[in-house]
């Protein structure tokens, strides 16, 4: 037996055997009472209360109020649980248990890691099919920097930036930090997969009032960020429709009435945004640039070109 499946053995008996004496626990694990004393320190070092009485009739229990057997996890293990629940958080159905699994989570790790376990339950999660890696070393220090309120110096797309981070948001395939710079007058989003350093600066700036929704926040900066083209399309359907069909972080829906709306958002590829607004299948008009109209009859000329038999 290794070593870890012998320490969840002994949990697992000190769960099912209040105040099991240390010959008898020996015993069981099939070890020297030396070993199953060793074993028992060892489990304690690590942050878990385990009582133990001397003499003769004296044995270990776990503290009382646990209802488990204390995870054995180790910090990087539990942060990456913590991410996975905060995640499912998003996910139709998995709401509450989602949220209930965090929280007793939250109670059996071990006290020193609380700090970390809670500032990852404040990662503000929405559903993705996938997200592109956050490392280790950058996602778990701005988890604990926006917990506690500190600000820090990050090396972004190569550059250092002293920021007051505010949120982590976790949106469609990427993570976004909502930050401000120092003695900038407005927030910005950061994609993680750009920040290679994350320093903490024990300090505090003062920043403009946050945004109120981090991840509308996150949504709109992607949908109107610094792009090169700015596109606006009137369509000629119910919002409440457009609305399911459109991803907030992609473009912005505009009621104009129960029948009309517009679609603004941004683009660097006005081929991207053709092929984009054909796969809605919407009855639309482009407003805005005048050379999307062109790319959209060029798509269109295309397919027909393609669909035709070839000879």
């Amino acid at each position: 037996m290794s070593t870890t499946n012998r320490r969840l053995e002994t949990l697992a008996l000190l769960q099912a055997h209040p105040g099991i004496s240390a010959p008898k626990l020996a015993e069981r694990l099939g070890v020297t009472e030396r070993t199953a004393r060793r074993d028992v320190a060892q489990l304690r070092e690590l942050g878990y209360r385990i009582d133990g009485e001397a003499g003769r009739d004296g044995g270990y229990r776990l503290a009382s109020g646990r209802t488990m057997p204390p995870l054995l996890l180790d910090a990087d293990e539990v942060a990456a649980v913590a991410v996975g629940l905060r995640t499912a958080i998003a996910v139709d159905g998995l709401e509450t248990a989602a949220t209930t699994a965090l929280a007793k989570l939250t109670q059996v790790v071990p006290s020193r890691w609380r700090a970390r376990l809670t500032a990852l339950a404040d990662v503000q999660a929405q559903p993705a099919h996938s997200r592109r890696r956050a490392g280790r070393d950058v996602l778990v220090p701005l988890a604990l920097a926006c917990r506690a309120h500190e600000a820090v110096r990050i090396r972004h797309s190569g550059k250092p930036v002293d920021v007051q981070p505010h949120r982590l948001v976790a949106l469609r395939n990427n993570w976004y930090l909502v930050a401000c710079p120092r003695e900038a007058d407005r927030w910005r989003t950061y994609a993680l997969d750009r920040i290679e350093q994350v320093q903490p600066l024990g300090t505090r700036y003062a920043v403009p009032e946050p945004p109120e929704d981090p991840g509308a926040f996150v949504s709109d900066a992607l949908a109107h960020g610094p792009w090169r083209h700015r596109v606006r399309a009137r369509v000629h359907t119910s919002p409440d429709l457009v609305h399911e069909l459109v991803d907030p972080s992609v473009a912005a829906v505009v009621e104009i009435d129960d029948t009309e709306c517009e679609l603004h958002f941004g683009t660097d590829d006005l081929d991207w945004a053709a092929r984009w607004l054909a796969y809605l299948n919407l009855d639309l008009d482009v407003l805005e640039p005048a050379e999307l109209t062109g790319r959209l009859h060029a798509l269109g000329e295309w397919l027909l070109s393609a669909s035709e038999p070839r000879s």
